[in-house]
């Protein structure tokens, strides 16, 4: 594909894939334009290079990391004004050796694109420029994430009961910051969603009135005070709470937060990144607390041991991240499992390759899908015959004997397997003390009958297990050929040739029966015996194959527009004829 070709094809958005997977709720894409806007260049490049298509999703993680990190200095920069240098230098040093905050900075979620624009709200909150914290609290509120209501509701309210500012004023700058952030939202993503919509909206009615984000799962009302935010913050924790004890400056700022937490914790289901928002200020309460130690290092011992404390801690925070940097590494199996899938599977033949749920909820995106010329396919809630036809899957499953794994016993092979996390073991005679311990998660199967000649036009899928089921048994003809074929693999001949003669094909199909081709070792099925059929004439009555089990043996099932007499069309069924 030339270069203008490429250009069309990243241009033409209504061929993205949301509309065929739109996830449980829709999302604005007002955040993606944004991202595509700033890393296509480099991405575009890297397409005409050739480079490999995960330098794409390079470019766009560090696209959003450098977004938030930006954001993160403008208000870093408002603080020193209020804090001094030193408080800052802390603050850096604090939040860079937490774990879960680099961890999301750079993700494609939703709550990390509102966070950009919540770091430039708290910017401007310090620096009491109310025009410019409305405007981007209304963008964040109506456009990401509904919930930010709350959180700068309560900073915004703060000046109010303060009176910095009147409701008056407030109200009169509200409304057409919240008209226009609406106006923006409804128009660009009703275009990609071809409906007229407010994603947003729709989003806080799933969660808040049909409260129907409980079915992913829920927590106890307290999980972010005792869970999440010890968990987002390490041994900062401590020096939060000294801030609050000996710097009343803090708590000013942090109210909003942690009331913020609290009335969010009235939601059952619970993700550390839905409170993300509240680690820098919580981040820089304890940057205070580190600076006043070390500020009064010099004024006895006792001091000195508080602001080499302050400095360890800041060890202890490193060595949590480093840990679970190792256990989050063991967190995506779908990324790795298809990486893997690339790695070992060289040829240049076009593949196809079936993702189940988890596997794609996992680490697969379409960055990840690196071969233009295989088939990816994610559909959900495929029967076994329909998966047949692919001739990789990835399926979720915890050992080789799991149900997810038993309907392709006899038609699939395991391929690979990838591990995924399993739990932290702790020893007392290794080094280091704690290791993480992996288990099977993710099962790459080939499928052992791929050589077949798969011919796709007008497919009909009907499963033999579906046919017996419904008591349509093959006729007498068929049975006698069955017999014959069994007698021959009974014999040690493993192999059923049947010589096709075209113009006998031609004069006899009628499209009344399935034809059923039964051997011990059905991958050694002889496909030659397409060879004196055109492609034409194969396209025309040779759909699709796949095996499946009868009776305890596996049978190769031939979909094709049938033969109104199989005895006639073989001759008869001797041995000759086989």
């Amino acid at each position: 594909m030339d270069s203008s070709g490429r250009l069309k094809k990243y241009l033409h958005f209504l061929k993205y894939d949301h509309l065929e997977f739109p996830g449980v709720v829709p999302r604005t894409f007002i955040a993606p334009l944004f991202v595509a806007t700033l890393s296509f260049p480099l991405v575009f490049i890297g397409h005409i290079l050739g480079i490999s298509k995960l330098i794409g999703l390079y470019c766009v993680r560090m696209t959003i990391g450098y977004s938030v990190l930006v954001s993160l200095e403008a208000f870093k920069f408002s603080a020193q004004k209020h804090f001094g240098e030193g408080v800052t230098t802390w603050f850096t040093f604090i939040i860079g050796t937490q774990f879960h905050f680099m961890f999301y900075l750079s993700r494609p979620l939703p709550n990390i694109f509102a966070l950009i624009i919540v770091l430039w709200s708290y910017k401007f909150w310090f620096e009491q420029k109310h025009e410019n914290f409305i405007a981007t609290s209304a963008g964040a509120i109506i456009i990401f994430r509904g919930e930010l209501a709350i959180l700068l509701g309560l900073f915004l309210l703060s000046d109010l009961v303060k009176q910095r500012i009147t409701i008056e004023r407030a109200i009169r700058m509200a409304v057409p910051c919240g008209v226009v952030s609406l106006a923006a939202t409804v128009i660009i993503d009703s275009i990609f969603w071809k409906r007229l919509l407010w994603p947003e909206g729709e989003v806080l009615w799933f969660n808040i009135v049909e409260n129907k984000s409980s079915e992913w799962g829920t927590s106890p009302f307290f999980w972010y005070f005792y869970s999440a935010l010890p968990r987002a913050l390490g041994a900062s924790l401590l020096l939060v709470l000294f801030s609050v004890y000996f710097d009343r400056r803090a708590i000013e700022f942090l109210l909003p937060p942690i009331g913020f937490v609290l009335i969010y914790s009235f939601l059952g289901h619970k993700e550390l990144r839905f409170i993300i928002y509240v680690i820098p200020l919580l981040d820089l309460a304890a940057a205070m607390g580190c600076h006043r130690l070390w500020e009064n290092r010099l004024k006895g011992n006792f001091q000195m041991i508080l602001a080499v404390s302050a400095v360890g801690h800041l060890l202890a925070n490193s060595i949590l991240s480093l840990f679970l940097l190792s256990v989050s590494s063991t967190n995506y199996p779908g990324g790795f499992a298809l990486a893997k899938l690339h790695s070992l599977e060289h040829s240049p033949k076009n593949r196809s390759v079936h993702i189940d749920v988890f596997s794609a909820q996992t680490g697969i995106s379409r960055f990840s899908q690196l071969n233009p010329h295989w088939e990816y396919n994610k559909s959900e809630n495929l029967d076994v015959a329909s998966l047949q036809r692919f001739e990789y899957l990835l399926v979720e499953g915890r050992s080789k004997y799991s149900t997810t794994l038993k309907p392709f016993i006899e038609t699939h092979e395991i391929f690979a397997i990838e591990e995924a996390f399993n739990q932290v073991h702790f020893s007392y005679s290794s080094f280091p003390p704690l290791k993480v311990r992996l288990k099977p998660s993710i099962f790459i199967l080939k499928n052992l009958h791929r050589n077949v000649p798969i011919f796709k036009k007008n497919r009909r899928r009907k499963t033999l297990e579906n046919k017996l089921k419904r008591n349509e048994m093959p006729d007498k003809n068929e049975r006698k050929v069955k017999d014959s074929l069994r007698k021959r693999s009974s014999q040690g001949d493993n192999s059923a040739k049947i010589n096709l003669k075209k113009e006998s094909l031609k004069d006899q199909v009628t499209r009344k029966a399935d034809l059923y081709i039964e051997s011990d070792e059905t991958e050694n099925f002889d496909t030659d015996v397409f060879s004196d059929l055109n492609d034409e004439f194969l396209n025309d009555y040779v759909l699709d194959s796949y095996e499946v089990e009868h009776e305890g043996n596996p049978v190769h099932y031939l979909i094709h527009d049938s033969l109104e007499d199989i005895g006639e069309w073989l001759g008869n069924d001797s041995d000759e004829n086989l």
